[in-house]
């Protein structure tokens, strides 16, 4: 048998530093990389490079991040090519307009590169899935809806948090699987965040609850499974 190729991930930003930093970070992880500076030429090489995953900075000249993230999904060979989004722009302004042009996930540059490689690795190699993109998902009875933030299960309708709400739609993308606290952690709130085991907890109980049963289920390894 021969050797599985490398995974490819695009990179586009005109910052010449975070070019490097990156392609230098996730080629050590075994990703083959391709770094694009303008990203007037961003589409072209996309075509050329056949990306699983393209990484976009949101100000850049134009077409400026979320410019070319529509540009990218307008075209059918994008369709299922992870968009993330490595930015300084923390506004929920930005955020949204990110999702709903099509970008799978959202990560600020100020304490990002450790959480958008552990995320790359993830979707990339682990085949979780982080697509924030999608609208509306559906598993077994629950039923959500991201953009307005609306959950219910056998047509009961859940009032949930932000943290509860991202914590069910994260599972809810990945039904089926066993998922650990620390996944759970890294990949929804990211590497770095304070979120603990005992906070994750307060969420799974109140969630269940909220839902008059045990959607998310803890078993005795300290792994997780979603029963919807």
């Amino acid at each position: 048998m021969g050797e599985e190729k490398p995974m490819r991930v695009m990179v586009v930003d005109d910052d010449e530093d975070i070019l490097d930093l990156l392609k230098y970070n996730l080629e050590k992880e075994g990703f083959k990389v391709k770094t694009v500076e303008r990203s007037s030429k961003a589409l072209r090489v996309a075509w050329e490079f056949c990306p699983d995953l393209i990484i976009l900075d949101i100000m850049m000249p134009h077409p400026n991040g979320i410019e070319l993230c529509r540009e990218l999904r307008n075209n059918r060979r994008f369709d299922s090519t992870y968009i993330f989004f490595l930015t300084a722009k923390s506004e929920t302004y930005y955020q949204q307009a990110a999702f709903n042009t099509g970008g799978d996930d959202y990560i600020e540059k100020m304490m990002g590169l450790r959480t958008l490689t552990i995320k790359i690795i993830s979707v990339l190699r682990k085949r979780f899935v982080i697509r924030k993109s999608v609208g509306e998902v559906n598993a077994g009875s629950v039923t959500l809806h991201r953009q307005t933030m609306s959950a219910t299960v056998s047509n009961l309708e859940l009032f949930l948090s932000q943290p509860e709400f991202d914590l069910l739609f994260f599972f809810a993308q990945n039904s089926g699987r066993l998922i650990s606290y620390s996944n759970l952690i890294q990949l929804i709130w990211g590497a770095d965040t304070s979120m603990s085991g005992t906070t994750i907890d307060q969420f799974i109980d109140s969630v269940n609850k909220k839902a008059g049963k045990q959607l998310i289920q803890k078993l005795h390894d300290h792994q997780l499974r979603f029963r919807p």
